[in-house]
């Protein structure tokens, strides 16, 4: 009966009281590979800034990315749409959704220009004051 009463604030002691720790594994970080691609355009300045609604921007469109291939024949680019935050996560979706099909026309002229399709990437992100559609090239 003494070892018992020895014993048992022994085991007692050793037992650890449940937590996060005990029930979901520690996260596991971001891999140097996807940081880096999500990184890669940050700081930048736009190539080309294309308003919503604007039609006719192939043609300056196509002088930059020329002037561009000039420098650097295997530039990367990105066509990135872009809106301020609105009130509602559902309000900013369909905003960017409305700016879509211009990103889109926009990616598809480079593409024409002959940068291979691999290097072109068209993006969303909430943010800025104004809706526009960026270009930006690595």
């Amino acid at each position: 009966m003494r070892i018992a009463l020895f014993l048992l604030p022994l085991a007692l002691a050793s037992c650890a009281l449940p937590s996060r720790q005990n029930f979901a594994p520690p996260a596991v970080g971001a891999d140097t590979a996807s940081i880096d691609a999500t990184t890669a355009f940050a700081g930048r300045i736009p190539l080309v800034t294309i308003l919503p609604g604007t039609t006719d921007f192939t043609g300056p469109l196509d002088g930059a990315v020329h002037q561009a291939l000039v420098i650097k024949p295997g530039a990367q680019f990105d066509v990135e749409a872009q809106s301020p935050a609105a009130n509602t996560p559902d309000a900013s979706a369909a905003t960017l959704a409305s700016l879509s099909g211009t990103a889109a026309a926009v990616a598809k002229a480079i593409i024409a220009e002959g940068v291979p399709q691999s290097n072109v990437s068209l993006t969303a992100k909430t943010a800025g004051l104004d809706s526009e559609i960026l270009v930006y090239v690595k």
